[in-house]
Parts: structure tokens; C-alpha cells; sequence
């Protein structure tokens, strides 16, 4: 079984536009919303490509309904605790002329420790060895930044396979539980490591991995936007991945979809070769749609993508 984690979800308010001016009146010409959250986006990838997956994490009661219908509809296995108030909102103001993209992403409610409580104690009962947890995204308002620590030492004492996407100080944290994966892009990182945010030589990179690793880092995915990915293996071992070809539609969920892809690789047992293909395709298949990609849009990408050994 795969598990994943999203202790903020979002609804997400897309507005497109063909022109957007700070301190102005703004029009536009369309809008719509998502349901949001990297895990949620994980799992829906997931599902679509028919692994075990079981969706969990935390949902205010007064807009819950957007994602049950979509968690209903998909027929994604869901086990979500809810709290009193609203999930937040994120508003994407999609400039289509200029090709930019605003975000103005929320907070959300403080959470009640007995929530989280709540969850850990659901983890504790129902995860079993092998499985894989996937804990993504930010935490919720008020929420200690030890909190993805703590899932990993749970994960740990489970015998289980974790995978973290997060940043800021609860990855600085969280890697002290040794997570199997994390997701980072440079920014990220440098974020980390408190070292300053510009292009760096692949080996002054490879230096920075070695510090990783000290904080207790296993496997590292090099994000690299429109270069591919990197992947820094635990056995020392260094792979180059590419990307798919296509016309960018949507890149938001593209990294979410990514790290389901990689998922789905050690959930069916493929080699890293295969596992970083399908990474990569499942990335560049969701950035290829409006939303989230299917399971033959990603799997016509697989052999596309170019993985080579460094």
C-alpha cells in the first residue's frame, strides 16, 4: 500500500487572463477550481495508474465537499480527519499573454495537536513493511515544524519506505529521520543549507549532496526544471534524466506527479532506470494537460525519456 500525507491541501482558484498589472483593475476571461496539495496530487497520479493508494491528511469541514466529490468520482481510497473551518484557497492568476503565472496562496486554520495526534496514531496502526508513505507539501498555520520528523520515525519503526516534498526548516528537521527520497530543486537546497540561491557547477553541486547526505539524506531527485532531473543514489551511483517533448499546458502538479511516478516505480518493483523514466513522464505528462495526467498519457511518455548513468 502507498499512503500519502497532505497536512495543507488547498483549493485551488485558477484565474486565466490576458493581461494582469499590479495596482490596477484587472479583467479576465476565465476561472475554475481544483482541489489541491501535493500529496492529494500524488495520490490522484497514483490512483491513475491503478497502485494501492490511500489518500490521507487533514480538511476543514466547511469546504471539504470539492474534494470528497473529486475523491469519490476517482474512486481514490481517502481517510481524511477533518477540523472545524475552511481548507484554504490559492488563487493562480494565469497571465496567457505574457506567459506568467501569480500565485497568492493561503495559510489555512490553525490545527488542533489532537488531529495531528490523531493521524500519527493511524499511521502507527495501519502501516506495514514494505509499504510506502509519500508526505508532501507545507504544513498548516500553527503546526510544529517537527512534525514530518516525527512521520519519519514512525515510517522508521514501521520498516516502511519514506518519501518527503517539502522544504524550509521542517525538511531541515525532517531529515534527521534519514527519509528514502526528497525532491529538492537548487533554491531549495540552498534553502537548506543557508548558502546563497544562484547557478552553481555541477560539481559544487555534487558537494552540496555530500552535505545532504550529513543531514541524513538517502537518494536525492534533482529537480531541474526544463534540464531534467538528477538522481544521487544511496549506493553513490548518478543518473541524468530528460524530459518529455510536448506543449506546455499547466505546470502545476508536474513535480507532485513526478514524485508519483517515481513511486510508482518502487511500488511495482522496476529498476531505477524505468522508475526515473516513468518519474519523468509522469512529470512532463501532467504539464502536458490541464490537470492532472492518466495513466495513457503518462505511460505514452515512459520510453520517450532518455535516463543515462553518469
Amino acid at each position: 500500500m502507498i499512503y500519502t500525507i497532505t497536512l495543507n491541501p488547498a483549493l485551488d482558484h485558477i484565474i486565466e487572463t490576458n493581461g494582469f498589472n499590479i495596482g490596477e483593475t484587472n479583467y479576465y476571461q476565465k476561472d475554475y477550481e481544483v482541489v489541491g496539495g501535493k500529496g492529494i496530487n500524488v495520490s490522484i497520479i497514483l490512483n491513475n495508474l491503478n497502485a494501492d493508494v490511500m489518500s490521507i491528511g487533514l480538511l476543514g469541514k466547511d469546504n471539504m465537499h470539492p474534494f470528497m466529490d473529486v475523491f469519490n468520482s476517482m474512486k481514490v481510497q481517502n481517510n481524511f480527519l477533518h477540523f472545524e473551518g475552511k481548507t484554504r484557497t490559492n488563487f493562480k492568476i494565469k497571465n496567457l499573454t505574457a506567459k506568467q503565472e501569480t500565485e497568492i496562496n493561503g495559510l489555512g486554520c490553525p490545527i488542533d495537536e489532537k488531529l495531528l495526534n490523531d493521524l500519527k496514531q493511524y499511521l502507527k496502526s495501519n502501516l506495514k513493511e514494505g509499504d510506502i508513505v509519500i508526505a508532501a507539501g507545507s504544513i498548516p498555520n500553527g503546526v510544529s515544524t517537527s512534525v514530518y520528523k516525527e512521520i519519519g520515525e514512525i515510517c522508521n519503526d514501521s520498516k516502511v519506505i519514506y518519501i518527503l516534498d517539502t522544504s524550509k526548516q521542517q525538511m531541515v528537521e525532517a531529515l534527521e529521520s534519514k527519509p528514502f527520497l526528497i525532491k529538492p530543486n537548487i533554491e531549495e537546497i540552498c534553502e537548506i543549507l543557508k548558502k546563497p540561491y544562484k547557478k552553481y557547477s555541477f560539481d559544487e553541486v555534487f558537494e552540496m549532496i555530500k552535505e545532504l547526505r550529513k543531514l541524513g539524506a538517502r537518494n536525492i531527485l534533482l529537480s531541474k526544471g526544463k534540464d531534467g532531473s538528477i538522481y544521487f543514489q544511496e549506493n553513490g551511483s548518478i543518473y541524468q534524466a530528460g524530459i518529455a517533448t510536448g506543449k506546455l499546458v499547466n505546470s502545476v502538479g508536474s513535480g507532485d506527479s513526478m514524485v508519483a511516478g517515481f513511486a510508482y516505480g518502487l511500488y511495482k518493483g522496476l529498476d531505477i532506470v524505468n522508475t526515473l523514466q516513468y518519474g519523468a513522464a509522469a512529470g512532463g505528462a501532467t504539464a502536458f494537460t490541464r490537470w492532472l495526467a492518466s495513466k495513457n498519457e503518462i505511460e505514452n511518455l515512459v520510453t520517450t525519456i532518455k535516463v543515462t548513468k553518469k
